[in-house]
């Protein structure tokens, strides 16, 4: 099949579709929620408010609604006085599950989703449970069902979405359908009320031959143009058949699922980003990073497959606009390994396991220049962008945040600690040890080290901080933990 193209109305294999609407009706509501650090088992469809009669007006300000704020991917919160300094533990929210995709802030809650596939809301303040959701039986013992992958139990990977103009957050979960059938679905819920709105199944229109079980969704969702997208690589190791994807289908309506094949030439290319997520431009156009052919290509590159180890840049229905080949990446040189990031000037940066670092024309994706020395392990999660220093902060997995200089287009200091994806608050750079369960702050300016914090839990890897309130929140194997400053 053609790169690219469109797919609409198309027949599902398996699982068949079923989006419905769910009334706000909720009878024999439990009153209160469980208390931060309860074990909670997973709850399905249960609400823990009464909705008002009336509707009320969303309350939108410091709210972190997708991966790293915003679409661009620039992980910026420009508010110095949201930063907690010092800051300590607040709360523990022990949710049975791993938290691997960052937690989401809006309208006074928090929405983590863990591999369990439950959904909970939870109070920013004190940790308490608001309302909890399940989607399905999540896969277990990963390894033999699918022959690779190292996420067990695997149900929702990916950073869920909210759309602001409607309060609703998406989450797509994998799901155990038994005899070693999985399908990834879609799932909207009303964050006031906890209600589900509509359920989906979101697997790409797979070549004869390919199964849901090879794919795993671990990029960000994106809401926009009226879709949600989502992307799909493969699971640790590379185990059978897979290609990567990029779908999107409506937020309301008829699915009319759109797609983006690549490798269709051959296997592979990847759309993972280290759970990063597709920037997204004034236009509504979709920038992604795409990994290696399956199997390995040569060391040396180019990559020979289709859009493999580039970057792409997709029309709203998913059309290739452009792309660029990282041809010097071979063998496993993800340039998935981090999310594009839209910088102010009309320019876009990516880096990948190459160590460069790539700075393009958001129109064309034509080359302005190539930065070398970005990391000197592989460069892994979205980079932070600082606008005031013109400056990129780029997580190193093998410890430490590479400073990249984009007016001198040179890589600078690297701060050492955190390996995990940064964010920016006003002039700090916050960033996790995933390794070793630590929450570093560094100043922005400067690179000096502000404060390590213990999180107290072992956290996923990739696990990137989100912040409102003046509190940062980190998800673990657990849960969620939230840190505070000194309360007046």
């Amino acid at each position: 099949m053609a790169i690219g193209r469109g797919y609409s109305d198309r027949r599902r294999r398996g699982f068949a579709s079923r989006w419905w609407l769910v009334p706000i009706a909720l009878a024999a509501l439990l009153i209160g929620g469980c208390a931060a650090g309860s074990s909670g088992g997973v709850h399905t469809a249960s609400a823990l408010r009464t909705p008002s009669a009336k509707p009320e007006t969303p309350r939108w300000t410091l709210t972190w609604t997708s991966y790293h704020a915003d679409q661009t991917r620039t992980g910026a919160v420009p508010n110095d006085k949201s930063a907690p300094d010092p800051a300590s533990v607040l709360w523990r929210a022990n949710l049975g599950g791993a938290v691997f995709g960052q937690p989401l802030i809006a309208d006074h809650e928090v929405i983590a989703a863990t591999e369990r596939n439950r959904v909970v809301a939870l109070n920013p303040k004190t940790g308490a449970v608001i309302w909890s959701d399940s989607i399905g039986t999540p896969l277990t013992n990963v390894g033999e069902a699918a022959g690779c992958g190292d996420i067990d139990p695997l149900g929702i990977t990916s950073t869920p979405v909210i759309d602001p103009a409607t309060g609703a957050v998406f989450v797509v979960g994998e799901i155990n359908d038994g005899g070693g059938v999985v399908h990834h679905e879609l799932v909207a819920i009303d964050i006031k009320t906890g209600s589900v709105l509509r359920s989906e199944n979101v697997d790409p229109p797979l070549p004869t031959g390919e199964r849901s079980i090879t794919l795993l969704q671990r990029p960000g969702l994106a809401v926009a143009n009226g879709r949600i997208y989502i992307g799909f690589g493969g699971n640790d190791g590379d185990c059978g058949h897979y290609h990567g994807w990029e779908v999107a289908v409506n937020e309301t309506g008829p699915e009319d699922m759109v797609s983006f094949e690549v490798a269709s030439d051959g296997q592979g290319g990847a759309i993972w980003e280290a759970g990063g997520a597709p920037a997204i431009d004034s236009n509504g156009n979709l920038y992604v990073t795409t990994g290696n052919a399956n199997p390995d290509p040569p060391e040396g590159g180019p990559d020979p497959k289709q859009y493999t180890e580039s970057v792409v840049k997709l029309s709203p229905d998913l059309q290739v606009l452009a792309s660029y080949k990282d041809r010097i990446a071979g063998g496993d040189e993800d340039l998935a390994t981090g999310n594009p990031v839209l910088l102010p000037n009309g320019q876009v940066f990516a880096v990948g396991k190459t160590d460069v670092g790539y700075l393009l024309n958001q129109s064309n994706l034509s080359v302005v220049a190539k930065i070398p020395n970005v990391c000197d392990s592989n460069p892994d999660g979205g980079p932070a962008y600082v606008a005031a220093s013109n400056s990129l902060f780029v997580p190193c997995s093998g410890g430490g945040i590479q400073v990249v200089h984009l007016t001198s287009h040179r890589a600078g200091a690297r701060l050492s600690g955190a390996n995990g994806a940064p964010i920016l608050i006003g002039s700090t750079v916050w960033a996790t040890l995933y390794s070793d369960g630590r929450l570093y702050e560094y100043n922005a300016a400067t690179g000096a080290r502000m404060q390590s914090l213990s999180i107290g839990s072992t956290i996923p890897h990739f696990a990137s901080p989100s912040t409102a309130f003046g509190e940062v929140f980190v998800g673990t194997n657990g849960g969620v933990v939230a840190f505070a400053g000194p309360r007046p």
